[in-house]
């Protein structure tokens, strides 16, 4: 088992390749160390005469001096999918005035801007097969839960009584990543909360997919602070205008989304750009309303700049304008937690 990255840099029209084999882990750390030390680190990576596309690639780096652009894409990059916007700023500072781009097509957009066609384009359409799920989707969390507590019937009532029932059903459901939300004809909005596990893309179950994200009924009051923590994935499928947007924080690198188009005949299948927050404002409903609190991102982030950075707090840009907590951290310097404050304020910018 490893971890493969593929490096690609171009300068004046001529491409270098590199590859390394526990790579993957370190794109973060090396992207926040700026352009100028891209050169020292692809120096300890192999180099190839041609970029490493393998299907089984966890992450990706392609460096183009020539027109300064930064495309990458790496499996659970910084961390849970809240952080990413917080990556993005202090990406920005390290690379000003390049272009950055985080790849929502890995394998697709690589193989396009290195101007190839590699073998593996052909097999991730050819994956993109109709896969089927059981009616129980999106209720078998929730059900097991309700077993488990069955025993305890009445403590499961007098939780559901203090608190309500989503509230019990989001305890039931924590680590569901993909959220499914289904505009019926009427207007209706239906949301609901599964495992997309090895599917790669809950598109490959078609527009079954609508109908059993209906079984059990609206859920109005799933949207809930917080759930903007676990979501990786999402659809949001308009019956009546028969369009389907999907985003994902974490896409496998041969990703299926152009192959799924035949499996949802008279559809228009389109990539969701603006994420999370696209979604939820899609339907009408305010983002506010699944945000993490600024204490709960301010947590996130104390715990994952450490591992990111591996200790190396140079690589970190700091940003400036917040005041530091009284109590620090053990081993967080101030103005690293300085700069972690400073992201966890400026989270709704």
């Amino acid at each position: 088992m490893s971890s493969d990255a593929m490096y690609a840099i171009r300068r004046a029209g001529r491409d270098s390749f590199y590859a390394g084999r526990w790579s993957a882990p370190q794109i973060a750390h090396t992207l926040l160390r700026g352009s100028e030390h891209i050169d020292e680190y692809v120096g300890s990576l192999d180099p190839k005469r041609a970029p490493d596309m393998d299907i089984c690639l966890c992450g990706a780096v392609f460096v183009d001096f020539d027109r300064r652009a930064l495309l990458y894409w790496a499996g659970d990059l910084f961390g849970s999918g809240p952080l990413r916007g917080d990556f993005v700023r202090l990406l920005t500072t390290r690379w000003p005035q390049w272009r950055l781009r985080q790849a929502a097509l890995p394998l697709q957009e690589f193989a396009a801007a290195l101007g190839r066609t590699p073998p593996e384009l052909e097999q991730a359409r050819a994956d993109a097969t109709l896969v089927d799920a059981g009616d129980d989707l999106f209720t078998a969390a929730w059900l097991e839960h309700q077993a488990d507590f069955a025993c305890v019937a009445d403590d499961q009532a007098a939780w559901i009584a203090a608190e309500g029932v989503e509230a019990v059903r989001a305890f039931a459901e924590r680590g569901l990543e993909a959220w499914v939300t289904v505009r019926a004809a009427d207007g209706t909005l239906y949301d609901q909360r599964c495992f997309s596990g090895a599917l790669g893309s809950l598109l490959r179950l078609g527009p079954r997919l609508a109908a059993l994200a209906q079984l059990g009924g609206p859920r109005p009051g799933m949207l809930r602070p917080g759930l903007e923590r676990d979501v990786r994935e999402t659809l949001f499928v308009d019956e009546a205008r028969r369009s389907v947007h999907w985003w994902q924080a974490d896409p496998p690198w041969a990703h299926p989304g152009p192959g799924c188009a035949a499996l949802w005949p008279g559809w228009t299948l389109e990539l969701d750009e603006g994420g999370l927050r696209s979604h939820v404002e899609r339907s009408g409903r305010m983002f506010a309303a699944i945000r993490m609190t600024r204490e709960e991102r301010l947590a996130a982030l104390i715990g994952q700049v450490p591992r990111t950075l591996r200790g190396d707090f140079t690589a970190l840009p700091r940003l400036v304008g917040a005041s530091v907590p009284a109590a620090a951290p053990p081993g967080l310097p101030a103005d690293v937690l300085s700069t972690l404050v400073a992201l966890a304020d400026r989270a709704d910018e």
